[in-house]
């Protein structure tokens, strides 16, 4: 091997290891935080929280229990501050109705971070509906457009299918389907399956199995399908100018390409780095692969070398939550539906200053993917998730779920 090619390996390796290191003291800081709230020991808790913050900066759910625990250990204007880092970040809590705060009730900081809760959850819309989606109670998740054609297509998890925007079927599936993704140049529309307990239709009870379809674009016929190489389940997915995709795995964590013209995946990060890696977003020069995670925040892969580094954001940015990932013109487009309110966000490429575009209307519901066309972002809303419990049971007395295609200006 040349002294240029093993440097080269050995920096890797070296990397590896590093990620790896710290890949396991996060997953054991984590189970030490989720010990310690279940014993109900807060004195252990902040010390896990307070070490696990540099892990995973800005994780509204690590500083919410942080600032509980610090009000109870008698530290009250270090709670104050950390509730005030999360009003900051444009989220609300109905903070009056947790005992753990009590004692700062009647403070005039509270009652100033209470208020500016309250107006985060002001209503914020910058967008119109494209169409609506036809069928009620799909949950759909993803969209993918045919400019050629000039067609909508649409995933459904609760009925295993792809959808167009006339309500015509255009393929059905055998699991629940998650990301679509079109290769315009080759007509093949990508589609990720997984076996989930929403679906309304599968007679296969297989769990944790998930795979990647391609449909013929034109005539709707399957034409390839590749099995998942990891368990769990393949819900998120981007494609390259060159046809390369890039697949996420949700459940356990991993990042998978699938070169154009290959039939077998190969895999990008280190295993454990990942908690439940969304919808990757690439760089607009092809380079580097931006993966946000659902709990760390984003991590950026330079594909080449395969180096990963998360990035830091400003102390009023929050990356978590994020289930939709996209590029514009140097700044992220962020779909965050794991956050308190549910929204959509423009961030900036430095991670320091932060937009919020779309957030707390009624139609709005839970938005989960979207894509971007010209200068505009189309988007679902109100895909019904929260409709159906952890069993994929519709909960009792919530009506039929319609669900639309919304177009927000950028």
């Amino acid at each position: 091997m040349p002294l240029r090619s093993y440097c080269l390996a050995l920096l890797c390796l070296v990397s590896a290891l590093a990620i790896a290191a710290d890949s396991a003291q996060w997953h054991d800081l984590r189970a030490r935080a989720e010990q310690a709230i279940q014993a109900d020991d807060c004195v252990a808790l902040r010390t896990a929280l307070t070490e696990l913050a540099p892990l995973a900066p800005n994780n509204p759910r690590n500083i919410y229990n942080l600032a509980a625990c610090n009000n109870r250990l008698g530290h009250p204007d270090a709670a104050l501050s950390g509730l005030a880092a999360l009003a900051a970040m444009g989220l609300a809590y109905n903070l009056a109705a947790d005992a753990d705060f009590s004692s700062l009730f009647k403070s005039g900081a509270f009652q100033a971070i209470a208020a500016r809760m309250t107006r985060n959850r002001q209503p914020v819309t910058h967008a119109s509906r494209a169409f609506s989606i036809a069928e009620a109670d799909l949950i759909p998740e993803s969209i993918a457009y045919d400019a050629l054609t000039d067609r909508w297509f649409i995933s459904s998890v609760r009925q295993a299918k792809i959808v167009t925007a006339d309500g015509r079927t255009f393929a059905h599936t055998q699991w629940p389907v998650f990301a679509l993704a079109i290769d315009s140049e080759r007509r093949i529309l990508w589609a990720t399956i997984a076996a989930v307990v929403h679906c309304a239709v599968c007679s296969d009870a297989t769990r944790d199995r998930s795979a990647l379809l391609a449909f013929d674009l034109d005539s709707g016929a399957e034409q390839l399908r590749i099995d998942s190489p990891v368990n769990g389940l393949l819900g998120d997915m981007t494609i390259a100018a060159n046809g390369d995709l890039y697949v996420s795995e949700g459940m356990h964590g991993a990042v998978l390409r699938l070169p154009q013209g290959a039939n077998a995946f190969e895999r990008l990060d280190v295993p454990g780095e990942f908690l439940s890696p969304q919808t990757p977003a690439l760089s607009a020069d092809g380079k580097v692969l931006y993966v946000p995670d659902y709990v760390r925040g984003i991590a950026a892969i330079t594909l080449d070398s395969r180096q990963l580094r998360w990035l830091r954001p400003g102390a009023h940015i929050t990356l978590t939550g994020i289930d939709g990932l996209y590029l514009d013109h140097g700044s992220f487009i962020a779909v965050q539906n794991g956050v308190t309110p549910e929204r959509i966000v423009r961030i900036s490429a430095d991670l320091q200053e932060q937009t919020e575009l779309e957030a707390n209307w009624p139609g709005l519901g839970e938005p989960t993917h979207g894509m971007i066309i010209g200068r505009d972002f189309y988007f679902l809303a109100n895909t019904g998730w929260d409709a159906f419990d952890q069993q994929g049971k519709k909960v009792p007395g919530v009506a039929l779920v319609e669900s639309s295609v919304c177009k927000l200006p950028l």
